[in-house]
């Protein structure tokens, strides 16, 4: 099943219209009638997820024919949770981590082999698949990051993750925004990142997991991430070489709290321990360049740069593209 939430017909409303989206991304049929938003829909999904599932089955069964349906038009989409009650980021792939490491002329601790790293970032606004990547200052160092996420139903405190992915309701693409020259002084305070993890944008599709199929392996997505940069490929990372699986990373997350339904938990940037795969993100093109020839060559986003994030599945896009403008 597929889900999207677009602009309100009521502008008071922050969260958006529920709607549910054919697999191809034709056609739309509104699903406010089942729940007011996504939000609402995951507070209640029991309830909720049968009836929004008859209506993707109707939709997918009889396309445009379907009573109430429309042409879904992809600018008309909101981040899929316009506003989350929390965002939790990890570092699930350590070949990420290990550039890092070596470009800095450091170890990976085998403690990054047990524990995920892992923050919590901006939840309150989560911005449209095609919204300005606002760049503030040069002197910042804007980057882009890919990532999937899991959107998750309400879990209680301490889940183990044998059970945790088990709560998984929905399955996103999204643009990390990072400051990167912020991120050298945070990093410093030894505290954790705040001004240096701007807002996120989201691709305009939500999946469940059964959209993943076979592709769903071992609690992972083993499916490339296509990346362009000013139209040219800069990489196809696959989400199979997460160290950290979702139910590893969303157990994390909960270890000392509950989570409520409609929370976001991130992979952090895709990477490959194969340097021909490209890559998700500057910053870890730019440790592959200092490793290959001792400093980096590839600068930072600059106004104009657009950027292409966007996943296919059997040669159809899964989440939607994310596909933004640096200004």
């Amino acid at each position: 099943m597929k889900l999207a939430t677009l602009k309100p017909a009521n502008r008071n409303n922050r969260h958006g219209d529920l709607a549910v989206v054919s697999r191809d991304h034709k056609y739309y049929v509104p699903a406010t009638a089942v729940a007011p938003s996504l939000l609402a829909a995951l507070e209640n999904w029991k309830d909720c997820e049968p009836k929004l599932r008859e209506l993707f089955n109707t939709l997918e069964a009889k396309r445009e024919k379907t009573p109430g349906a429309l042409e879904l038009k992809l600018d008309n989409c909101l981040a899929p949770l316009p506003t989350a009650p929390g965002f939790y980021d990890g570092s699930a792939f350590l070949s990420h981590v290990v550039r890092a490491r070596k470009a800095r002329g450091d170890q990976m601790p085998e403690s990054a082999r047990i524990t995920p790293l892992m923050y919590q970032g901006v939840s309150d606004v989560n911005l449209p698949w095609n919204d300005k990547i606002d760049l503030m200052d040069p002197a910042y160092g804007g980057d882009f990051e890919g990532e999937f996420a899991a959107i998750v139903t309400d879990m209680p405190k301490g889940t183990p993750k044998e059970k945790a992915a088990g709560y998984i309701a929905l399955f996103t693409l999204f643009n990390d925004t990072t400051f990167r020259e912020i991120v050298k002084t945070e990093l410093e305070t030894k505290f954790g990142f705040l001004q240096s993890k701007p807002n996120s944008s989201y691709a305009p599709i939500v999946i469940t997991p059964d959209e993943l199929g076979a592709a769903w392996k071992d609690e992972r997505i083993t499916l490339d991430m296509n990346v362009k940069w000013n139209g040219e490929w800069f990489g196809n990372p696959n989400g199979r070489e997460m160290n950290f699986t979702f139910g590893a990373l969303i157990a994390h997350a909960c270890r000392t709290r509950p989570l409520a339904a409609g929370n976001i938990i991130g992979t952090g940037t895709i990477s490959n321990e194969d340097k021909g795969q490209g890559f998700a993100c500057l910053t870890e093109k730019r440790f592959q360049e200092v490793l290959d020839s001792g400093k980096p060559s590839t600068p930072w986003l600059k106004k104009g740069d657009r950027v292409h994030i966007e996943v296919l599945k059997d040669g159809q896009s899964l989440f939607g593209p994310i596909d933004q403008i640096a200004g």
